[in-house]
């Protein structure tokens, strides 16, 4: 009886009037329409860039309140996934330990304990020394986000960076590794990473926001001196770039970038000399121009995509001096003839060095891959290179990291090595660290994250292609627990598809409890991703060829349904963030193909937060949506913005998350999402919203309340796909 069922917040309504072009004393972006178009917000109101209004607060409260009270019938079933979840853990763990200096450093897990422990051994002793408990620091936080992890050359000095709201600003501090004790240096206002630069223990490198949030200063800070006595290095003032930083693998250099999501140019420093230099201009910026470079021997490496080589070609320099684009030339072999040149099936995104090789991650035909390239130590021509080989192309391998819970830290630290860390998985395969020898090509398991309880062979996984409205083929990855799959069965699609990002199939261990309740798992490698390399992103996916992205999840969708993967009644489907805005738009496209929708923290409120340069990120995105402060952009942002394309009709039920201190999708777009969406079903599904108020982008950052969220999205899922048993709310008995 729905006349039982709890009523949601009312939501008050205050006309606001939103202007698109002109306004005079903000920057719009060139050539913005003057005079301005208007359209009213009555929900503006729920925007409080500070985060305490008491009117804002107790909707938000209210709104979590009816998503408990219409969820209260579930605790049992969520309790039940999350105990799943917990039992699959070796919550006591300890990840592979890397050669970092004079030490190998681990990550350790506690049963208990919300975050990691990093810890080290000194070579040749067997004495455990804590050089972080996370846990300690975050004793007294509600959120505790740990982003950024640099032990000095020597390895006496911790430089580490904390977020304790969730708005992605840190605080760094450092602790004096010998005595235990914490040093009077603190740099606030810090936009995560920090880098140690010239001399012993001297110099240390960070950058900061604008008023908007944009990163756009690199500062020069010497231990010991006050922050406000630091030294800006690098300013950027263009408001559609970000600056950026980071040493070399050698630690000869520090890279300093200004950087678009279209275009950049890097600077250098040379830290063997002293610290009043100049950064020195390697290349200035050229409209759609990006480049990288990495130092090894007498020659810097260079990523570019100059010449229309939009998946990025390899180049090198003559000399560390002679470094601007006329110098750089393709890579010769031992007959001076070009090697590793370039291939448009091949995508190169990043690489680093070692001593005599060079390692380059990318993609190749739509997957995964990393590229070693052997150089001669004495004349440094290229000797030998080859693509790794692991055990299935449809997974995710990658140079490995310190740990699941320390991603901020690379576990290839060592200069003078022939081996390396890679990690690999698949939808059916828990990560697998492999020490990987580039010479011999022997790739050796080192370890594999425990998943109690699980059997790969129990699972299968394989990859589809559908071919989309316009052609196009789009790739599908699948997993399902083989004793379990059904004919038109449950099914739970996700999709990103933007930024040029790939979102590859790894392993999930969350996902294991759904399927073995027998929910297939689908990812859609939809246009506006960068799967197929940078063409499926630049030229398919983004400005006024987004469509493509929101079409291209339907005919994944219809394409399941038709061949009988699953059918409307039984397909659930989930995005984040750029993935919410994809379930905003398909849900407004095709309510009737879908049963369920999850939308994390979802980009839905996409022309009014677009025109708006105060909001944080907004003027670095108009390169990647568009300004709707632009006529030709106004018009087509308006076919998909979910908020502006809500129409009354009969949908699936649909779950909300936020986080109010989220600096990326504001809060508010969900809650007046949500208010929207509400008002417009016409067949009483649920519209839920549930604002984490003491996280922000990323969900809670202790484990066990993030595991005990993805638990609740489970639960509603399978309450919507009719999988819970008979298990209903108290009104409907």
């Amino acid at each position: 009886d729905d006349a039982r069922a709890p009523k949601p917040p009312t939501c008050e309504r205050k006309p606001h009037v939103v202007k698109f072009g002109a306004v005079e004393g903000e920057f719009r972006g060139d050539n913005a329409m003057n005079p301005a178009r208007e359209r009213v917000d009555d929900l503006f109101w729920l925007r409080d860039d500070e985060r305490k209004d008491p009117r804002v607060l107790e909707y938000l409260t209210a709104e979590n309140a009816y998503t408990e009270a219409h969820t209260a019938h579930l605790k049992a079933l969520e309790t039940n996934v999350y105990d799943e979840i917990i039992a699959g853990i070796e919550e006591t763990d300890e990840d592979v330990r890397f050669a970092w200096g004079d030490f190998e450093y681990f990550v350790r897990t506690k049963k208990g304990a919300a975050y990691p422990i990093v810890c080290r051994v000194e070579r040749g002793s067997k004495t455990v020394e804590t050089v972080l408990d996370v846990n300690a620091v975050a004793k007294d936080m509600q959120y505790c986000s740990l982003g950024g992890f640099k032990p000095s050359p020597t390895h006496d000095v911790l430089a580490y960076a904390i977020d304790d709201t969730g708005y992605e600003t840190y605080t760094v501090c450092f602790k004096d590794l010998t005595s235990g004790d914490m040093l009077e240096d603190v740099l606030s206002g810090v936009a995560g990473g920090v880098s140690w630069g010239g001399g012993v223990n001297r110099e240390v490198y960070y950058a900061t926001f604008d008023d908007a949030h944009r990163p756009d200063k690199v500062w020069r800070h010497i231990m010991g001196t006050p922050q406000a006595d630091d030294v800006c290095v690098l300013e950027e003032k263009d408001e559609c770039f970000n600056v950026g930083f980071g040493r070399s693998s050698s630690g000869r250099f520090m890279t300093l970038e200004s950087e678009s999501t279209e275009t950049n140019e890097v600077y250098l420093i040379d830290l063997e000399f002293e610290a009043s230099q100049q950064p020195k201009l390697v290349q200035a910026r050229r409209t759609g121009h990006r480049y990288y470079l990495e130092h090894r021997g007498d020659r810097f490496f260079v990523l570019t995509n100059k010449d229309g080589r939009i998946n990025f070609d390899l180049l090198m320099t003559p000399t560390i001096d002679d470094v601007s684009q006329e110098h750089w030339a393709p890579l010769v072999d031992s007959t001076n003839a070009p090697t590793f040149t370039f291939d448009d099936k091949r995508t190169l995104e990043s690489f680093f060095a070692c001593k005599d090789h060079l390692i380059i991650d990318g993609r190749e035909n739509g997957f995964s891959a990393i590229w070693v390239l052997r150089f001669n130590p004495l004349n440094e021509r290229v000797e030998e290179w080859h693509k790794t080989v692991w055990p299935s192309e449809n997974a995710l391998v990658y140079p490995s990291v310190a740990g699941e819970t320390l991603r901020c830290v690379g576990a290839n630290q060592v200069w003078d090595t022939s081996k390396i860390y890679v990690s690999y998985s698949s939808l059916v395969s828990p990560r697998t660290v492999y020490l990987y020898d580039m010479n011999t090509k022997d790739a050796k398991p080192v370890k594999t994250t425990p998943v109690k309880g699980f059997d790969s062979s129990k699972y299968t996984t394989m990859r589809l292609e559908i071919t989309a409205r316009d052609g196009v083929k789009v790739p599908v990855s699948i997993a399902y627990r083989t004793d379990k799959r059904t004919h038109k069965g449950p099914l739970l699609l996700e999709g990103y598809g933007s930024y040029g990002i790939s979102n590859d199939p790894a392993f999930m261990r969350t996902a294991v409890p759904l399927m073995d309740r027998g929910i297939a798992i689908a990812v859609a490698h939809i246009r506006g991703g960068g799967e197929l390399g940078r063409d499926w992103y630049e030229k398919m996916g983004k400005y006024t060829t987004k469509m493509n992205t929101f079409h291209d999840f339907i005919d994944v969708a219809e394409s399941l349904v038709a061949t009988g993967w699953t059918q409307p009644s039984s397909l659930a489907i989930t995005g984040r963030s750029a993935g919410g805005l994809l379930m905003g738009a398909v849900l407004n496209m095709r309510p009737d193909l879908f049963r369920c929708v999850v939308a994390g923290v979802p980009f839905v409120d996409v022309l009014t937060s677009m025109c708006d340069p105060s909001i944080p990120l907004t003027t670095g995105e108009w390169l990647e949506w568009g300004n709707p402060n632009k006529e030709v952009y106004y018009e087509y942002m308006s076919q998909y913005s979910p908020m502006e394309n809500i129409t009354s009709s009969a949908k699936p039920d649909v779950l909300i998350t936020a986080g109010l201190h989220d600096p990326r999708v504001a809060y508010w777009e969900a809650a007046k999402y949500a208010a929207r969406l509400r008002e417009s079903v016409t067949n009483g599904s649920r519209v839920l919203l549930k604002t984490d108020l003491s996280a922000g982008h990323f969900s809670a950052s202790d484990r066990y309340q993030h595991y005990k969220q993805t638990a609740f999205e489970h639960a509603f899922t399978l309450d919507a796909l009719g999988l819970c048993g008979d298990v209903r709310p108290t009104w409907d008995k």
